[in-house]
C-alpha cells in the first residue's frame, strides 16, 4: 500500500496540547449526553416501533453518508474549521430538540442536526491522526479516548445529581438538563477547537480522485465490506434498547445517567491499556474478539427486568467496547496516506452510515411486523435474540482483513 506513510507519520505528527483535549473531551460530552437520552426521550413523545426505526436510521445515515463531501473540504481547507461548524450547530440544534412534541418534528430536527454535525467526525479523526505516529497511534488514541470518556463520566453525573430527586416517570421536561448541558458542551467544543493546531500536508491528490481513492485501496476495501456487514448486524438492535429501558424496566434519567458515567469511568481507564495491546499485537486480533463480545449486548438486554440488569451490562461490556473503539480508530488511519486521512475516515463512516441506516429500519421494522402476530412484548425479545447471533456471525467477517501493524514494521 503506502510504502512510505510510517516514515511520514514520524516526521509530521505534533504533540497533544490541552485546547485538544478540551476539545474532545467537550465534543464527547455533548455527544454522549444526546446519545444517551435521545431515543428514551423519542419513546417518551409516543413514537412507535417503525418511527423509532426511522429516527434511528434517518440519524445513521445523515451523520454519516455526507462525511465524503465534509472530508474533502477538511483536507484542502482545514480541518479545525469543520469541527467547529459541526459542533456549533448541533449545539443550535438540540436547543431546539426541547421544543419538539411529536415524533415527526422529532424526525425533522434529528435529519438536520445529522447533516450538520457530520462534517466533524472525518476533520477529528485526520487532525488526531496529525498528533500519532505507527508505533505510537495506539496509546495516544487510547489516551485521548480516556480523557474524552472521562468528560462522560463528569457528564453523567452532573445529570444524575440533579435529576435524582425528579418525581415519577420521565416526561418531556426530565430532558431539559441533560439536553441544555449538552448544547453548552457542543458550543465549547467550538471554540475551543480553534486554539488546537493541524498539520499542513501537501497532496497529490484533490477532488474526485481523493474522494474515490480509499475505495481503490484492495485491503481496505475488504475492511469496508467487513465493517459495514457488522454495522448492519450492530445497529439491528438499536431501536430496540430503549423499549427495554423505559417499556419494561422502566428506568429514570438519573439511572440513564449512571449507568453511563459507570460505563464510561471503566472505558476511561481501560483505553490507554488498549492502546499500547493494539500497538503490540496488532488491530485485527483485537477487532475480531471485541467485536465478537458485543453481541452480548442485546442477548443480555432481552432477558434484562431490573434497571440494575442494564447497569451490568453496560458496565461489563463497556471493556470490549473500549477496545473495539482503539482498534478501529488505528486501523483506519494505519491505512490511510497523510492527506487523506479524513477521506478514509470518511469513507468508513459512510459505509457504517448506510449499514447502520439499513440495519435500524430492519430491525424496527421486523419487529413492528412481528408485533402485530405475538405482541410488542415477546417481538422485542425475538429481536434482540435475532440481533444478538447476526452480531456474532458478523465478527467473523473481519478474518478476512490484512494486518495493518504487521504489515508495515519493516518500512
Amino acid at each position: 500500500m503506502h510504502s512510505n506513510t510510517s516514515n511520514k507519520d514520524a516526521k509530521e505528527n505534533l504533540k497533544p496540547n490541552l485546547a485538544l483535549y478540551g476539545a474532545a473531551a467537550s465534543a464527547y460530552f455533548s455527544d454522549i449526553l444526546l446519545w444517551n437520552f435521545l431515543f428514551p426521550y423519542a419513546v417518551v413523545l409516543g413514537t412507535s416501533f417503525n418511527q423509532m426505526g426511522l429516527i434511528r436510521s434517518a440519524r445513521n445515515l445523515f451523520q454519516n453518508i455526507l462525511q465524503i463531501g465534509w472530508s474533502e473540504f477538511s483536507e484542502r481547507f482545514g480541518k479545525r474549521i469543520l469541527i467547529a461548524i459541526g459542533y456549533f450547530s448541533s449545539g443550535c440544534l438540540i436547543i431546539a430538540l426541547l421544543l419538539s412534541r411529536d415524533p415527526l418534528q422529532l424526525l425533522i430536527l434529528v435529519v438536520v442536526q445529522s447533516i450538520l454535525w457530520s462534517a466533524a467526525p472525518p476533520a477529528w479523526s485526520s487532525i488526531i491522526a496529525d498528533y500519532t505516529s505507527l508505533k505510537t497511534r495506539g496509546r495516544i488514541i487510547g489516551k485521548i479516548g480516556a480523557v474524552t470518556r472521562f468528560s462522560g463520566v463528569i457528564a453523567a453525573l452532573i445529570v444524575v445529581s440533579v435529576t435524582y430527586f425528579q418525581p415519577g416517570e420521565m416526561t418531556v421536561f426530565s430532558f431539559t438538563v441533560p439536553f441544555a448541558l449538552a448544547a453548552t458542551a457542543a458550543m465549547l467544543c467550538a471554540s475551543l477547537i480553534g486554539f488546537a493546531k493541524e498539520a499542513k500536508v501537501k497532496r497529490a491528490i484533490h477532488g474526485i480522485s481523493g474522494i474515490v481513492s480509499p475505495l481503490l485501496d484492495r485491503n481496505f476495501l475488504i475492511f469496508l465490506f467487513a465493517n459495514g456487514f457488522y454495522w448492519f448486524t450492530m445497529t439491528f438492535a438499536w431501536p430496540l434498547y430503549p423499549y427495554v429501558s423505559v417499556n419494561v424496566v422502566h428506568i429514570t434519567v438519573w439511572q440513564i445517567a449512571l449507568i453511563s458515567a459507570s460505563s464510561d469511568f471503566l472505558t476511561s481507564i481501560t483505553q490507554p491499556k488498549f492502546g499500547s495491546i493494539v500497538d503490540r499485537f496488532g488491530r485485527k486480533p483485537i477487532l475480531i474478539v471485541s467485536r465478537a463480545a458485543l453481541s452480548l449486548y442485546p442477548l443480555l438486554y432481552a432477558f434484562a427486568t431490573h434497571w440494575l440488569h442494564l447497569f451490568a451490562i453496560n458496565v461489563l461490556l463497556s471493556i470490549p467496547m473500549s477496545a473495539s473503539n482503539v482498534s478501529f480508530s488505528a486501523y483506519i488511519m494505519d491505512s490511510a496516506p497523510p492527506g487523506l486521512r479524513a477521506n478514509y475516515a470518511a469513507s468508513a463512516n459512510m459505509i457504517v452510515g448506510i449499514a447502520a441506516f439499513l440495519g435500524s429500519l430492519a430491525g424496527g421494522t421486523l419487529t413492528s411486523y412481528l408485533s402485530t402476530i405475538v405482541g410488542a412484548e415477546r417481538a422485542l425479545f425475538l429481536g434482540l435474540i435475532l440481533s444478538s447471533f447476526l452480531r456474532l456471525a458478523s465478527a467473523l467477517g473481519f478474518l478476512f482483513i490484512k494486518e495493518t501493524l504487521l504489515k508495515r514494521k519493516g518500512n
